[in-house]
């Protein structure tokens, strides 16, 4: 059975000060116990629960194909369309990928986010022990803060930069023991996935993982 993180979150969430609510995985708790993908964001961003998704994990399924966002269909908001796309690429069903945020507690931005330096700390020390219990050998982060957070966690300590082609935004490369971390951009705002050039380069990158 997975190991449950729950109180661990909810007792650091309520030491930072943040009051609009946590949210962990975007897919069911059993990819806790291994996956071939982890999928990592930042944290959860709006002002607003949602009391239909849920907090600590998914039931069933994933959050980005089976939740509706932002008024959106389920699976139709511009993220989860991106995110999708990306999981298609790599041939792995959304429900199977180790999906979530690197710091649960939600906030309209990252700027808005009271104690951001602890909560990052905490998010670290959380996503050492997922890791390394779930070894995943392809790990994709979303946004710079996020892969830089994760490659000091998983020791992938020579990122090496790659263009998207979406004019200067780049992501980024690096091994580290027992698998290969992608940084992309922070897909919302970035589209690459979908565009041509972006899916060629990140199908390199992927085909030369395996």
């Amino acid at each position: 059975m997975a190991k449950d993180y729950r109180d661990e979150i909810e007792a650091a969430y309520r030491l930072s000060g943040n009051t609009l609510g946590w949210r962990f995985l975007y897919s069911p708790r059993d990819a806790l116990n291994g996956a071939r993908v982890a999928f990592i964001g930042l944290n959860p961003g709006g002002t607003v629960i949602d009391a239909a998704h849920s907090t600590y994990a998914m039931d069933q399924g994933s959050a980005y194909r089976d939740e509706s966002w932002g008024g959106h269909v389920p699976g139709g908001s511009p993220l989860q369309k991106q995110v999708l796309a990306l999981f298609r690429m790599l041939d792995v069903a959304p429900e199977k990928v180790l999906a979530g945020n690197l710091v649960p507690f939600r906030s309209r931005d990252w700027a808005s986010l009271t104690s951001p330096e602890n909560s990052l700390e905490f998010g670290k020390k959380l996503w050492t022990d997922v890791l390394r219990r779930a070894r995943p050998p392809l790990v994709i982060t979303m946004g710079a803060l996020a892969t830089s957070a994760i490659a000091d966690v998983v020791g992938a300590h020579a990122m090496a930069k790659h263009p998207t082609g979406w004019g200067k935004v780049t992501m980024s490369t690096g091994d580290y023991p027992g698998g290969l971390l992608v940084g992309l951009p922070h897909l919302s705002r970035f589209g690459i996935v979908t565009r041509q050039v972006g899916a060629r380069v990140l199908s390199d990158v992927f085909n030369g993982s395996k």
